[in-house]
């Protein structure tokens, strides 16, 4: 029997009220006397009066947040979980407890909360025993709604416990007992239903095939059934695979998506479909995916359709098509999806409430991010539908005002569809220079950079912080990937970005802790060195000193070395900069080049920039005086002329070339030294071994020994 509580007799007992501030207030019995089973239920020694008191209280806060409220303010909570943890009484009573605490997790957010905090969720989970239909379902319930208010508990359901390793079996089990099981227990496992890890143990306990037959059931066991399948499949190949062998699942979720459905449920099968599709369960070929789907998720993004779904379907349609340029293609052309979308960037009407919660939503921002999501996979890779998007109305103004978006996820949906737009060398020269769209783009990296902290974005060398939230990583990862494109040769507007001190910030970026910051910094670093004029050559070596490149150079990532080794590469392609040049890097920066080449763990691309390097670097007077004494670095390069690898072996024949060219002084004796040292029989042994480039190659530097 509970213990802990006051024994006085019911007419005089002061009722201790629990406040949500954990300071207890005392209040009159007199208050209560029409609620006196509160004080029977509180106080130990009436245990006969127990029933007909739950009773009392299940009648009362049925359908009562106030009861529920005053309930859960009295200390009630603890004794009913108390109550069901111990097994107290008989299964009447017990059923007559669970039907209370699933009431009590339908009341207001502070009573759900209150329950969580009293470890609801793991006794109710151990408490599944299915004494009767009524007691599952209110235990059920219980979750349901709790789960409903917040999944921060949901790793309950994967431990391991009396009825196996995971709740999920037994909670699959209690599917027959009735059809509000049903309805509760899959909104418990899809809202549960948060990692991959979850997915896997929901797939190998059999899920699938329980939950498939659920989707010809009524509307309210199909509509959580289809949101439990939306969970499962996002993502995850593997189940995909599954759901698609299952007996007629495509059949149903087709089925659910036709247009005398409701409108939510439409979506929501098409959401499925979707994924099943992104999960290479259907080919993008299949008139399902092509047509009904496509078709569907257009239709729904109509302005006759609820805001929400408009939303839900744009943000679809955006996932739908995002790889598919086929899909992309048929996109564009159906029902005037370019216009449809467009409109959304002009809604005006900024809060209400959302229908799905109390909550307020300025969905004046969730229309401008949902259609810039829908832009971004329509406009990834077709250049007529870039141009066809970019021409509506105010378009690009709209873009850059959405750049400015106190709303974070509206930033990352314009600037995904920024990204896509840069990838268009016609726009790139034209509308997005004329509207200068790298300044906003800089001023977000600026903004964050200085006003976050190093901390914030992996900067913190001590400290080793990945640093930051999601959004403002993925924020900068998208920033950074425009400039990239903004920073190409062919780009007018990599000038102006130099004007504005975009180098400094990049290679501030490019020591970030965090690996893909470090990347995209390190990559826009390499394209805003190709093809560099004087200026903006200068600005990157003063900029990429020793300290920053080095630690590039030797980077854990390969793709990092390799997109370094990239940078200095194209620092090296003036031939009368070039001793300058690697003058200001320095010696650490030439001999980590060199170090890429020793090493034969390298991966062949990351060897062949660093030949590059060296290749290029030896096309400058001096850095050939200084080199040919040098024959431990000659015979590292060398050294790969016996590889198979073309990519390897021509980089190394343009290093003999240009050491030995004959413009420069010392030629000669540059030339007697690589023949001490057998350089011609290598070349030799290439002859009728190689390919014909190499061939080729070998035959033109073979004369330059004669």
């Amino acid at each position: 029997m509970p213990t802990g509580f006051r024994r006085d007799s019911p007419s005089s007992v002061a009722i201790m009220e629990v406040d949500m501030d954990s300071r207890p207030v005392f209040v009159d019995s007199q208050l209560l006397s029409r609620r006196a089973y509160i004080a029977t239920l509180l106080n130990d020694e009436v245990s006969d009066e127990w029933p007909s008191a739950i009773l009392q209280l299940k009648n009362d806060v049925i359908g009562s947040n106030n009861e529920k409220d005053i309930s859960m303010r009295h200390g009630l909570v603890p004794r009913l979980l108390k109550w069901l943890e111990t097994e107290y009484g008989g299964p009447h009573f017990q059923t007559e407890v669970a039907v209370v605490l699933g009431s009590m997790a339908m009341g207001k957010a502070n009573t759900t909360e209150f329950l969580m905090e009293n470890k609801a969720v793991p006794i109710v989970l151990k408490s599944l025993t299915n004494i009767s239909r009524m007691y599952t379902e209110g235990l059920v319930r219980c979750l349901r709604y709790i789960f409903k208010h917040s999944a921060a508990h949901s790793d309950y359901l994967f431990e391991e416990n009396r009825f196996g390793n995971t709740y999920i079996p037994h909670l699959l089990s209690l599917l027959p007992v009735s059809p509000k099981c049903q309805e509760h227990i899959i909104t418990v496992l899809e809202r549960a239903c948060q990692t991959k890890e979850h997915q896997q143990v929901l797939l190998e306990s059999g899920a699938v095939s329980v939950l498939a037959p659920m989707l010809w059931g009524p509307y309210h066991i199909q509509m959580p059934t289809l949101l439990c399948f939306g969970k499962l499949c996002y993502k995850n190949p593997d189940v995909c695979a599954a759901v698609i062998k299952e007996h007629d699942t495509k059949e149903a979720f087709v089925n659910l998506m036709a247009r005398d459905k409701p409108s939510e449920m439409q979506i929501e099968a098409a959401k499925v479909l979707t994924y099943l599709h992104r999960g290479g369960a259907i080919p993008s070929s299949d008139f399902v995916i092509s047509r009904k789907t496509l078709g569907t998720l257009v239709r729904m993004c109509k302005r006759d359709r609820p805001l929400m779904q408009n939303v839900h379907a744009a943000e679809t349609l955006a996932c739908l098509i995002e790889k598919d340029v086929g899909l992309q293609e048929i996109a564009s052309i159906t029902d005037h999806v370019i216009s449809t979308l467009a409109n959304y960037l002009q809604f005006k009407d900024v809060k209400k409430m959302s229908a799905n919660s109390n909550q307020e939503v300025d969905w004046g921002s969730e229309m401008k991010r949902a259609a810039f999501l829908a832009f971004a996979s329509l406009t990834a890779n077709d250049e007529d539908i870039r141009e066809k998007v970019i021409k509506q109305d105010c378009f690009i103004e709209q873009v850059q005002a959405s750049l400015l978006s106190d709303n974070q996820l509206e930033v990352i949906a314009s600037l995904k569809c920024l990204h896509s737009l840069t990838r268009s060398v016609q726009q790139i020269r034209t509308v997005l220079h004329d509207s200068s769209v790298w300044k906003p783009i800089v001023d977000i990296l600026f903004q964050v950079f200085s006003s976050a902290s190093e901390e914030l974005l992996g900067l913190d060398k001590e400290v080793g912080a990945q640093g930051g939230s999601p959004e403002t990583r993925e924020k900068v990862l998208l920033a950074i990937g425009c400039m990239c494109n903004l920073a190409l040769e062919f780009s007018p507007s990599r000038e102006a970005m130099l004007e504005y001190n975009a180098v400094e910030l990049l290679s501030e970026l490019s020591q970030s802790q965090d690996a893909a910051l470090r990347f995209n910094a390190t990559w826009c670093l390499m394209s805003l060195a190709y093809g560099s004029g004087e200026q903006l050559r200068v600005s990157l070596i003063s900029c990429l000193t020793a300290d920053v490149l080095v630690p590039r150079l030797e980077d854990e990532l390969v793709t990092i070395r390799e997109k370094a080794l990239g940078i200095v590469r194209n620092l090296l392609t003036t031939k009368h900069s070039i001793d300058h040049a690697v003058k200001s890097l320095g010696s650490s920066v030439i001999e980590a080049v060199f170090n890429n080449i020793r090493n034969p763990s390298m991966p062949p691309e990351v060897i062949e920039q660093a030949l590059c390097v060296v290749s290029n670097m030896v096309d400058g007077p001096s850095c050939k005086a200084h080199i040919i004494s040098k024959t431990e670095d000659i015979n590292s390069v060398l050294q790969h002329l016996k590889s198979d690898n073309e990519d390897l072996q021509l980089p190394v024949l343009q290093f003999i070339s240009n050491l030995i060219h004959t413009i420069d002084d010392g030629s000669y004796q540059r030339m007697l030294t690589l023949k001490s040292m057998g350089v011609p029989q290598m070349l030799e042994s290439l002859i009728g071994t190689s390919t014909a480039e190499v061939e080729k190659r070998v035959h033109e530097t073979l004369k330059s020994f004669a």
